[in-house]
Formats: C-alpha cells, sequence, structure tokens
C-alpha cells in the first residue's frame, strides 16, 4: 500500500459517506448534495482534496446552493462565511456545533520501534474492559466493533493503550490512553505508532479525529501522521426561547 492508494480509499469512502462523487472531490469547488441517514443533524460537510461537500436536507439545498455552490472551498473558513453558515442553520432550526480534523498515516515511513513490552490482541476484548486505561478507550462513543487492541507495559505495568475500531471495510479509527505517569514522556506518540503499524499490517488504513479523539495533533504528526480532511457537522438548536446562544 502507498500513499496514493490510501488517497483513493478516503476518497472512495467520503464520497459514500457524503451522498457525491468521487469526481466531485476534484472540483475545487463547493459541491451541495441531498443529506442521507440525518438522525438529529440538518448538515455535514467534509474538506477533503481541494474540494467541499455540504450535504445538507432537502428543504435547506436552495439556501445553501445559493450561498455556497459553486464557490471556492477556501472561503468557507472565512469568518463572514462561518456566520452566514450559521445564521442558515439558525433559520432551520440547527446551529454549528463543531470543525473536526481528521489525520491518517505516511505509509512510506518506517515501522516504528517499541519503547516498551508489547501485546497486541485481536479477540476477546472482554476481559480488558475492568483496566481503567483500556476502559477508557472501550468507553468511546464509536460506530463500529473494537477490532484490535494493543497494550503497553513497563515493569510489568499497563502504561498505554491503543484501540483500533473497524469503522469501515478498510478504515480504522483509532484512539489512545496513557498513564498518568506517562503523560509527559514518549509513550502517546511511541503506541500510536505501534498501534499505525498494527492496523496497516492488517491491510487497513488507520485515522483519528472526532469529538472524542484524545490524540492531539502534535503526537500524531510524532507518529507519522498528517492531516488529510476537515469536517463540519450542526447540532439541533437549544438554545431557550429561541435566544442564540452561539456555537459550541
Amino acid at each position: 500500500m502507498d500513499n496514493f492508494e490510501v488517497n483513493e480509499i478516503i476518497r472512495k469512502q467520503l464520497a459514500a459517506d457524503f451522498n457525491c462523487s468521487e469526481k466531485d472531490f476534484d472540483s475545487y469547488k463547493i459541491v451541495i448534495t441531498e443529506l442521507r441517514e440525518a438522525g438529529n443533524k440538518a448538515m455535514k460537510a467534509v474538506c477533503f482534496g481541494g474540494s467541499a461537500i455540504f450535504s445538507v436536507l432537502p428543504k435547506m439545498i436552495p439556501d445553501f446552493q445559493r450561498n455556497f455552490g459553486g464557490k471556492d472551498p477556501n472561503w468557507i473558513f472565512e469568518p463572514n462565511s462561518l456566520i452566514l453558515l450559521s445564521e442558515i442553520l439558525y433559520l432551520h432550526g440547527h446551529n454549528v456545533d463543531n470543525i473536526y480534523g481528521y489525520s491518517v498515516p505516511d505509509v512510506t515511513l518506517p515501522k516504528t520501534e517499541p519503547k516498551y513490552d508489547i501485546e497486541i490482541i485481536d479477540s476477546g476484548f472482554d476481559c480488558f474492559k475492568s483496566e481503567p486505561l483500556a476502559a477508557e478507550v472501550f468507553d468511546l462513543e464509536s460506530h463500529g466493533p473494537i477490532a484490535l487492541i494493543l497494550r503497553a507495559k513497563k515493569n510489568g505495568k499497563t502504561v498505554a493503550v491503543a484501540g483500533a475500531y473497524s469503522e469501515s471495510e478498510k478504515l480504522w479509527q483509532i484512539n489512545l490512553a496513557v498513564a498518568e505517569e506517562e503523560r509527559f514522556g514518549f509513550a502517546a506518540e511511541n503506541v500510536l505508532g505501534l498501534i499505525k503499524d498494527a492496523v496497516l499490517e492488517k491491510g487497513k488504513i488507520p485515522y483519528f479525529g472526532g469529538p472524542f479523539c484524545k490524540i492531539s495533533p502534535n503526537t500524531g504528526s510524532n507518529a507519522g501522521f498528517f492531516p488529510c480532511w476537515s469536517q463540519i457537522v450542526s447540532r439541533p438548536r437549544d438554545d431557550e426561547f429561541l435566544n442564540l446562544h452561539g456555537t459550541r
């Protein structure tokens, strides 16, 4: 697997998630599509490959097409554009919730050398849930089941646990928990690099990001990851008496 293949896999998955064509990511424009499986959301947007896709509820498509359709994706992150986005969502009973970044590995880098005693578990996860660090990983809300656990020990004590979730056929989301006494050392980046390699050996692509992610961009960079795409999500408006409280 090389970085081009990684990019193509991500492109295919994002096209499915955001109800668009893979070619839309080559348009260098803002493209508006209909939101599928909305739940309580009115909008989700992705910026990837020089383009941006806004998936919105059908009733909102005319407003988004008129204000955003065909424009330069970089325009989204200008303050006035985010204000306009917030205003449109507000009129439809929603607010901007947050903007999240997602990172993937540079698969051309050499494998990470372990600095701890490492154990990789790919089945029977229930017996590890009683461990405090493992519980931090398991308790995270995820769309997919745990597929892999990596445990790092030092002098017989668990100092870090990383988990991989099978979010899709090819993409596995990862997260990490590190013992308090190791949080200012190199445990986080070393264990992150190790679970990256373990997932890649399974033929899957590890990535991290989103609302429950505990991995910092700096740690990710040191472990061989780079920013790949960003997402904007909405939430139902919950301001009392219809007073705008802003975003959170």
